[in-house]
């Protein structure tokens, strides 16, 4: 699971970087420039580091449960895998791969909203995610799955919408500040449910 976190540390570090283009161009002599694609890039980059680091965190947890490393959950027991899927493994030499089959099965899915977060971590750990994510957070549960939601709702709205207000049809207002939170609650937020799983 460290691989997966330094993964996401990674992809943090990287909305940083684009996030201090945008900052950097940010200076009376270069009014011209508008930097808001890039921090609409930046929100979006910073969920898709989030879902990311869930998808990986949750394939490593199955396959420990999968090798008997991890003691499997409810969740775990009742994941549906294809009916060839026991014949292909034990073929010679295997034609899948139980991280394949997992992939195949979860990666068209999203884990960015509170109760996708939630069922994805059930795979392979039986806490109360978010009871215990805003424990160690020092915040309320209802306080940190409406902000998640909220930033949710704004990337789909930059990613599905061209981030244009349907009544006025103009983009709708982003600044530094809005990013800047996004990534702090992003980053804090996925690392605080890494230390909650690993």
């Amino acid at each position: 699971m460290n691989q997966a976190f330094a993964q996401f540390s990674t992809n943090i570090e990287e909305v940083r970087k684009t996030h201090l283009i945008s900052t950097s161009l940010n200076v009376p002599t270069s009014s011209i420039v508008d930097t808001s694609s890039i921090l609409r890039s930046c929100l979006v980059l910073s969920v898709s580091a989030i879902d990311h680091l869930i998808h990986e965190l949750t394939l490593i947890g199955m396959f420990e449960i999968f090798k008997g490393t991890r003691p499997a959950t409810s969740r775990y027991r009742s994941f549906n895998v294809s009916l060839g899927f026991m014949d292909a493994m034990t073929a010679t030499p295997p034609l899948v791969t139980f991280e394949s089959e997992i992939r195949k099965n979860l990666g068209w899915q999203t884990f960015q909203r509170p109760e996708k977060i939630k069922d994805a971590i059930a795979l392979f750990n039986p806490l109360q995610l978010w009871q215990q994510v805003a424990i160690a957070m020092g915040e309320t549960e209802v306080n940190i799955k409406n902000q998640l939601s909220l930033i949710v709702d704004r990337r789909n709205m930059i990613a599905h919408e061209a981030d244009i207000e349907p009544i006025f049809k103009t983009k709708r207002p982003i600044s530094d500040t809005d990013v800047t939170g996004t990534i702090v609650f992003i980053e804090r937020l996925g690392t605080t449910i890494y230390n909650l799983v690993k």
